[in-house]
């Protein structure tokens, strides 16, 4: 004889559960409705970027410029000679830079002025700066023959050259032709800042508007960034409640009320997808949210530079006697190291990295470690400046009249010379009262972008200069320009680890930037998917 058990009754749901499992589908579908507008202009957004900044992007004939070597019997005319006839007592720099084959000093005037002279003959080439920016344009672009439509000085950035592109002041020179392309010209160190044409600069645009909302302009930056903050914080609990629903607790949270109840079609697959792309979800917004809290801190690095002032009467050696050598040099620039004129000479050293020497500019003795002990410098004065300690070292321009005023007289060796490495000082980082100046081991070059330093940092090559504090904050200084290339600290690495793993896929780049791209936009495309589903059956609901 058989018998049938029944089973035991169901234990009775806490007060808390029957609570959330009564609300939380009601918050999931309130938090997708008010999300529902950013979430498609992001996703639409995020599947423009990859064609904008990879399979789309036009191709451009060279993205750097040549530097070959210097021939000293070329610089026919001494640097001296050149400003005692054009009535330069004082400078800011000089470098040699090529224009159409032929040899020209680039000339920064006591005004910030770029000026360029014939190396052949000392007469100024008119209009020197802007000549030299469409010859580099033209080079860069490989076209000879195209009108220049306009060319624009820009000292700040704008809507089509943005902050990310970091250099300024550059030259935009837009040609006269059919696909409209500008190239944007760093003249101070003949590079290229960026390029758009017409179908790029649209692409721009729209990211621009539907990523990173520039429709906010207008309004104060903070409350820009809050805006966005909080609606990517909606958007990872909307796929924080999804994920909790209906991965983890819908059977305990969602009984069928009979055994007649079925999940309709639309909503059974929204399901199913939600469960898919809802950690993807989860992880882009939620790494966006914290890489817009890290944004709230200002990027402080065009705060600080270096900008020196240099007699005429001090550039007394030849610089044709630095130019002979076992390596060729390519670049000439200008440096004050602890209070003393320097040539800044580059040559390409073995497997391309360069090699540089300082050179006197009175006598032509040899700085040893020049390039360590000029980066040490430019550190110690840039992170004094960021902790509101203004810097002696830092020189500014010249007086009309050429002659060095009291502010920017070269001063002593012992006033200009740095902090010893090591030397006490109070515990802190930037943004503490009294910075820490003491350099963890010795400057390190920098010549690709790797680790920390990535691509949109722009400038290389920079020295690595590591410094003892709270955040353990490392600088990248540049010395070719005297400026502060990045600012880097625990915060940092940590959104930018945050930001590149789960936002960005840079986890995929072991399988190609290619393959990398065409995962990210099936990511935002499933994102897209299960919204639009979402708002689907929300309609179905209501109708």
């Amino acid at each position: 004889m058989q018998t049938t058990s029944t089973p035991p009754p169901r234990e009775a749901a806490s007060p808390m559960r029957r609570f959330v499992g009564r609300h939380m589908y009601r918050w999931h579908r309130t938090l997708g409705l008010i999300t529902l507008l950013p979430v498609i202009m992001w996703t639409l957004s995020g599947l423009s970027h990859p064609l904008m900044s990879n399979w789309l992007r036009p191709a451009i004939a060279h993205e750097t410029v040549p530097t070959p070597p210097l021939r000293p019997n070329a610089l026919a005319v001494p640097v001296a000679q050149v400003l005692s006839q054009n009535h330069l007592v004082a400078i800011q720099n000089l470098r040699v830079v090529q224009f159409q084959q032929q040899p020209y000093y680039q000339i920064t005037d006591y005004r910030s002025r770029l000026r360029y002279f014939s190396a052949a003959t000392g007469q100024e080439l008119p209009g020197g700066d802007r000549t030299y920016a469409e010859d580099v344009a033209r080079y860069l672009l490989a076209d000879s023959t195209s009108a220049v439509a306009s060319a624009e000085r820009l000292t700040h950035y704008t809507a089509d050259y943005k902050f990310i592109n970091r250099l300024l002041p550059v030259w935009k020179i837009t040609f006269d032709r059919p696909d409209g392309m500008a190239i944007f010209v760093e003249t101070g160190q003949s590079r290229m800042g960026t390029f758009n044409n017409h179908a790029r600069a649209r692409f721009l645009w729209v990211f621009g508007m539907l990523h990173n909302w520039d429709f906010l302009d207008a309004l104060p930056r903070p409350l820009h960034l809050g805006i966005m903050l909080v609606f990517t914080t909606v958007i990872w609990l909307s796929a924080l409640s999804g994920l909790v629903m209906y991965g983890f607790v819908r059977k305990k949270l969602r009984q069928p009320r009979s055994a007649q109840d079925r999940v309709g079609w639309l909503r059974r697959r929204h399901r199913t997808l939600g469960l898919w792309v809802a950690f993807v979800t989860f992880t882009f917004a939620l790494s966006a949210s914290y890489h817009l809290i890290q944004k709230f801190n200002p990027d402080r690095r065009e705060e600080v530079a270096r900008v020196s002032a240099f007699a005429a009467s001090e550039l007394t050696w030849p610089l044709t006697d630095a130019l002979p050598g076992p390596a060729p040099v390519t670049r000439v620039s200008l440096a004050r190291v602890g209070g003393q004129p320097y040539y800044r000479l580059v040559s390409k050293g073995a497997e391309g990295k360069p090699t540089v020497q300082y050179r006197s500019t009175r006598d032509g003795q040899p700085l040893p470690a020049g390039e360590s002990v000029y980066a040490a410098e430019l550190g110690q004065e840039f992170m004094l400046a960021l902790n509101g300690h203004p810097a002696t070292a830092s020189a500014t321009g010249a007086a009309e009249d050429g002659a060095l005023p009291e502010c920017c007289a070269p001063p002593t060796a012992e006033a200009e010379a740095p902090a010893a490495i090591g030397a006490p000082a109070a515990a802190g980082g930037v943004g503490s009262p009294t910075p820490a100046l003491a350099s963890l081991g010795s400057p390190e070059l920098v010549t690709k972008f790797v680790g920390e330093y990535g691509f949109v940092n722009k400038r290389l090559p920079v020295m690595k200069l590591s410094y003892a504090g709270p955040g353990h904050p490392v600088l990248y200084v540049e010395p070719g320009t005297g400026r502060l290339a990045a600012l880097v600290t625990d915060g940092d690495r940590r959104e930018g680890l945050s930001f590149a793993v789960l936002h960005k896929f840079f986890l995929m780049d072991w399988a190609g930037k290619n393959i990398r791209d065409a995962v990210a936009m099936l990511s935002a495309l499933g994102v897209l998917a299960i919204t639009l589903y979402g708002f689907a059956l929300l309609l179905k609901t209501w109708r």
